[in-house]
């Protein structure tokens, strides 16, 4: 390959000649742009390429444009400053075109595949073909960033192969690399071994060992995070026909990625709102079957429908046996309205991160009926910041009552953690969260109400009655799983829906 300089001036060693991959690129884009694929096209590009060189090229005659093109781009490269004068060509044709951008760029910069020796590349698919992750969509995307993820891949090889054509990142670590990392710490043992011994060689050759450790400072934490899959539901009633629901999912495929690409939206009538629920957690189980841990369910609903009875629904209806949805997930309840809110957002990280860091359960507070009894009393007591959750002392109703109303209260406080019950008096009620928040289970309480459900089913020996774990209905909020619910992007492929 020719010498050539990288944006960020760096110096690149010249190469005996012009890699197969380079040739082919360059086929590709001048062919798709139209140029040297008609005689005339091509005489024009031939006579300036002979301009810029100052002599002529033997080109033999071939049958079809395309190897007639592929002639020519094979005669520059065996030239001394053939592909120079073959970008300037092309500039001269397309000046500030996408393709005569993409030219330069393919003669001018070394791709990784040409910085790495055969032999390495050779090891390297002796590792990868074949290798076929269970996350391999997944790595894809993660490798890719803010790029679209390569498709179609049947292995990791092939997988690599695609990224060798990505632009390299200002941390220096090639995406190729980046993949090969992904892969290793998803595979484990011996191969993953094999495979970041690989990579650390590849990223000393070119100087990009401070991105490949930052990459695995980075993702050390994911081994000790809990790994836990989410997928969110978003309910909002038709501003026309308040017995038609709008319902739009984000299903998360990465635990590692937030938030994922929207996955549509349709409207349903009310009495079908469970059946098309039933029918998205189908298909994201389907998209989960490879993935080894922990999924749960997040409903974000407007006020008026806070009280849906979603912790009792069930999915697989139509095997005519349809399963309690809480036998098999978390299921959590969410504020719509504080998440439009971002005024409200500050002091709900605050409580958040005060919840997270000390899940002990006197930081929650058990509403009394007089708390409301006096215009803002409520949001007095709840200013404290000791108090990061709060169990309702009734259902709330769907208009908030201003001055004096416990969910707004709870709600513009920051609490991210907030429970009731539709009908359990106040003392059971307080019995039964004490027992579920205490020895610190108030950290992970979707699950600890999860297990309570499941429990009331057997004949377990417990200090309380759980019974009323049944219609628990349980608002928590993470404030870092947000998702734009205006003009937010699809998942490709998924068009919007109507449904009756």
């Amino acid at each position: 390959m020719l010498s050539g300089e990288n944006p960020h001036g760096r110096e690149f060693r010249a190469w005996p000649g012009t890699r197969l991959a380079v040739r082919e690129a360059l086929v590709n884009v001048l062919a798709a742009a139209g140029l040297g694929i008609e005689p005339a096209s091509r005489a024009l590009l031939l006579d300036l390429i002979h301009d810029n060189l100052g002599f002529p090229l033997t080109i033999p005659e071939q049958a079809t444009g395309r190897d007639q093109l592929i002639e020519v781009i094979n005669a520059c490269a065996k030239t001394d400053g053939g592909l120079n004068a073959l970008a300037d060509a092309v500039r001269l044709m397309r000046p500030e075109s996408p393709e005569s951008d993409w030219v330069r760029r393919l003669v001018h910069q070394p791709r990784t595949h040409d910085l790495l020796p055969e032999t390495e590349l050779m090891r390297l698919r002796s590792i990868l073909s074949g290798l076929v992750p269970a996350r391999l969509a997944v790595l894809t995307r993660r490798a890719a960033g803010t790029a679209v993820p390569p498709r179609e891949v049947r292995d990791a090889w092939g997988a690599f192969c695609a990224f060798l054509d990505f632009n390299t990142p200002a941390n220096g670590l090639p995406p190729a690399l980046a993949f090969v990392e992904f892969v290793a710490a998803d595979c484990g043992g011996t191969i993953g071994d094999e495979l970041r011994d690989w990579n650390t060689a590849q990223a000393r050759r070119l100087q990009a060992e401070a991105g490949l450790a930052e990459l695995r400072a980075d993702r050390e934490p994911d081994r000790a995070a809990v790994s836990r899959l989410h997928l969110m539901i978003v309910v909002q009633q038709d501003a026309i026909d308040a017995d038609l629901h709008v319902v739009s999912h984000w299903r998360q495929e990465d635990p590692a990625e937030w938030p994922p690409a929207r996955g549509g939206t349709v409207t349903v009538q009310g009495d079908q709102l469970e059946h098309h629920v039933d029918a998205l957690i189908v298909d994201a189980e389907r998209a989960w079957s490879e993935f080894p841990g922990e999924v749960a369910l997040e409903f974000v609903l407007p006020r008026p429908l806070l009280n849906l009875p979603v912790h009792l629904w069930c999915k697989e209806h139509e095997t005519g046996d349809p399963r309690p949805l809480f036998l098999d997930y978390p299921i959590v309840v969410r504020s719509l309205e504080r998440m439009r809110s971002r005024q409200w957002h500050r002091a709900w990280r605050i409580r958040w991160e005060a919840l997270m860091t000390d899940p002990s359960a006197d930081r929650v507070y058990f509403c009394r009926t007089e708390d409301t009894g006096e215009r803002h009393r409520l949001d007095a007591i709840l200013s404290d910041v000791q108090w990061v959750m709060m169990v309702l002392a009734a259902a709330p109703p769907s208009r908030p009552r201003p001055g004096e109303d416990e969910l707004a209260a709870g709600l513009r406080s920051g609490l991210p953690a907030l429970l009731w019950h539709p009908e359990a008096s106040l003392d059971l009620l307080r019995e039964v969260v004490t027992w579920l928040v205490g020895n610190g289970g108030l950290g992970d309480l979707p699950a600890r109400v999860q297990d309570s459900r499941r429990a009331a089913f057997r004949n377990t020996t417990i200090p309380v009655d759980l019974r009323i774990a049944r219609n628990l209905v349980i608002l928590w909020d993470d404030p870092s799983r947000l998702v734009f619910l205006d003009g937010a992007p699809y998942r490709p492929g998924t068009p919007d829906e109507r449904a009756s």
